[in-house]
């Protein structure tokens, strides 16, 4: 009789335990989707125009970089995203182009012609930047990633961002720091393949008229000692931005 009441207080645990393990997953998941419909879904703007002031401290070198950029959101796909450099001379007029996760382009005036850059390439620094070509892609985590709440404060969730099987991007794993006043992420780590920490970020975001937008980047790699920051300025949400701006012809053009 003991021996039949043990069993069933067993069942029901382990039966309470996977349902609190369905709930927290389905809670990260909703967590990731709100992130994503924040920022890049369907309460963000539809295309946003800005100027970015990229910051490269190496040591004692500092290198500071300016650059336009243009975004279109598309809902339920990748967004486009378009980048030219501004400033200094040695970079200027280099263009960046984004239509997909896999279909990544850049201009380089001094050879006047566009390159794919190669998926073998993605791993590879932007622009001598601490953020890689995969950092500037758009195609946000849910798709390669599968999220748990991995700790939770009054003011925070930790989310546990693990790759999918068969996914190829370059972080095996992912902490992501949430604030739960805005639901938006404000600190991110990432580790390698053998599990050690290669990258930290930090954001902010920033109410924009009606919308939440990342207006602070700083990207840190771990192995280099190195930090490159982004700093969003002159941000123009619902421009009605041409669909011309996304293609290769318009990132040969000059822009002042």
């Amino acid at each position: 009789m003991l021996t039949d009441i043990m069993k069933k207080a067993a069942f029901l645990l382990i039966l309470g335990f996977c349902a609190w393990s369905a709930l927290a997953a389905a809670d990260a998941q909703a967590i990731m989707k709100s992130i994503e419909d924040t920022l890049t879904g369907a309460q963000a703007p539809k295309d946003l125009q800005a100027t970015m002031i990229m910051t490269i401290t190496r040591g004692a070198s500092v290198k500071v970089r300016e650059i336009r950029a243009w975004t279109k959101n598309n809902e339920n796909k990748d967004d486009f995203r378009v980048m030219k450099f501004i400033s200094p001379a040695d970079v200027k007029d280099v263009g960046f182009l984004v239509l997909a996760e896999d279909s990544m382009y850049i201009y380089l005036p001094e050879f006047h012609r566009v390159r794919r850059i190669a998926s073998s390439n993605k791993k590879d620094s932007f622009m001598d930047s601490d953020f890689s070509y995969e950092d500037m892609g758009t195609g946000g985590y849910s798709k390669y990633y599968d999220p748990r709440i991995a700790s939770e404060t009054d003011k925070t969730w930790l989310l546990e961002l693990t790759r999918k099987k068969d996914v190829d991007k370059p972080y095996a794993r992912i902490l992501l720091t949430v604030d739960k006043s805005n639901g938006l992420p404000i600190k991110m780590e990432a580790f390698d393949e053998a599990g050690r920490a290669w990258k930290t970020s930090t954001q902010v975001p920033s109410r924009v008229g009606k919308y939440w937008i990342m207006t602070s980047y700083a990207m840190t790699d771990l192995k280099k000692n190195s930090t490159t920051s982004l700093e969003f300025k002159d941000l123009k949400p619902d421009q009605k931005l041409a669909d011309d701006i996304f293609t290769e012809r318009f990132l040969v053009r000059r822009v002042q």
